[in-house]
């Protein structure tokens, strides 16, 4: 079992560049003595990584990657690994003609973004380096598009833009790497997506699309949500799976969580035809997601005060990054403008703050009426006036002001709820009531939606902890 004080150790060691030359010094040997002993082409695989530190683990699982890579394209006899302070390596050695392995190497190079971290050099059985600049190519530089080398001549950028540009080529390969979804976050992601089904589902849903109707909406319904959360399930579940990878401080998963979430919008917006129906929900939900992947891997309980503060740390920082500092000039988002204008921290501020919403108002109100006897449907319904009460809804916002939902929207759900809600006749009379009230208003409620959603897998989630010991 490898020494976990050692690896932490080389991990944070810097190197110097005497040891960096001492290292391709041994490097160069091993690879002559690998040549030799197979008679055959070798392709020594090292990193890209600039600055100080050469020994995160991620880097050794991007060399992991290479070779595995390497492996499904070409007939590998030996394969070697070494991680220590200077950077992982690896080293195999290959059949076949030296100048088809390079084309081989350069595809695993460019195939992917982050591959660009990665330098798979080729040497003929010779021992000759079979080099992209000798037939004319160059790499590209880490930072802007001119090649490489005339940028490292010029000092081109700064080290701070370099080591911007890495973390944003590593943070892609952590994405990428969710590809491969485990048991654990298989089951994470369908009680996701078993939510985001159970909140479309609710009916009557004021001013939503539900099965009966189209809420305040032209442009969807209820058949658009089926096809959006089929999209999105597999997004849900890598962003489970990224919750389960993770191994640095939360809060630097978003931004593994943001590439996943591209993708996702993409497969989304590919089955809505371009209709905007859960990227939100996405952005929320995936939070959550990742943060059970994460809690449960690390605890053997996933509590809901455990997810609450992993949500709180992975969203650490939102507003002020993405609402607060807004470039000059630059047309703002919806989320931005109300915020500047009104100071609406939104979704983010929700997330931010670890879901106070969904802990102290949601939750206790879906529990209450499940307690009391109501239908799956009539205590979501229950539960997302409950929401819409306690929130600044930013898609009602957006398309009306605050005051429409503070002093229109509000006081009418106040309403249907002290007249019983679900619970009696008279409620379920005015929920109705309020359903055609919004529709007539154009006001849908998405930002209540998206949380009762996320309430929905919280509660089951906790409900089904026993499942996931030890995932």
């Amino acid at each position: 079992m490898p020494d976990k004080r050692h690896e932490s150790r080389a991990t944070m060691k810097t190197v110097t560049l005497a040891e960096m030359l001492s290292a391709k010094e041994a490097r160069k040997e091993r690879q002559d003595q690998v040549r030799t002993a197979h008679a055959c082409p070798i392709v020594s695989i090292t990193i890209n990584m600039p600055g100080p530190r050469k020994a995160l683990p991620v880097l050794s699982e991007l060399r992991d990657y290479a070779v595995s890579r390497l492996k499904e394209k070409l007939q590998v006899v030996y394969q070697s690994a070494t991680d220590s302070f200077t950077g992982p390596e690896a080293l195999l050695a290959v059949h076949g003609e030296g100048a088809e392995i390079k084309k081989a190497a350069e595809l695993i190079e460019e195939e992917q973004a982050f591959g660009r971290l990665l330098d798979l050099d080729v040497f003929s059985a010779a021992g000759e380096l079979i080099s992209r600049q000798s037939q004319g190519r160059k790499r590209s530089c880490l930072v802007c598009s001119r090649p490489a080398v005339e940028c490292m001549r010029e000092r081109s950028h700064q080290e701070t833009e370099l080591t911007a540009a890495v973390h944003r080529l590593l943070n892609q390969f952590r994405a990428f790497r969710t590809r491969h979804i485990s048991p654990a976050a298989e089951r994470i992601g369908a009680l996701a997506v078993e939510a985001m089904l159970y909140e479309v589902t609710s009916t009557p849903a004021p001013g939503l699309v539900d099965r009966v109707n189209s809420g305040a909406h032209q442009d969807m319904d209820f058949y658009t949500f089926m096809a959006s959360s089929a999209a999105l399930s597999t997004t849900i579940a890598r962003c489970a799976q990224a919750g389960l990878n993770h191994q640095q401080p939360l809060n630097e998963l978003l931004p593994v969580l943001r590439w996943i979430g591209l993708e996702g919008e993409a497969a989304m917006f590919a089955a809505t035809k371009g209709v905007n129906t859960q990227k939100g929900l996405l952005f929320s939900l995936g939070i959550a997601a990742a943060a059970a992947g994460y809690v449960g891997k690390n605890s053997s309980l996933v509590t809901e005060e455990a997810l609450f503060a992993a949500v709180t740390q992975i969203a650490a920082g939102l507003v002020s990054k993405e609402l607060k500092q807004t470039a000059p000039g630059r047309t703002l988002t919806a989320g931005e403008r109300l915020y500047q204008q009104y100071g609406v921290t939104g979704i983010r501020g929700e997330l931010e703050s670890g879901l106070p919403t969904v802990q102290f108002q949601a939750l206790p109100a879906l529990r209450a009426a499940l307690a009391d006897g109501l239908t799956m449907n009539d205590a979501l319904i229950d539960t997302l006036l409950v929401i819409s009460l306690n929130i600044d809804d930013t898609t009602v916002m957006n398309r009306h002001n605050p005051s429409k939902m503070k002093e229109w929207a509000q006081p009418r759900i106040q309403h249907a709820l002290a007249l019983g809600g679900m619970r009696t006749s008279d409620g379920r009379s005015a929920v109705a009531a309020l359903d055609e009230e919004f529709i007539k208003a154009n006001i849908s409620p998405g930002g209540a939606a998206d949380l009762l959603a996320v309430t929905w897998f919280v509660y089951r989630m906790t409900q089904q902890q026993a499942d996931f010991k030890g995932c």
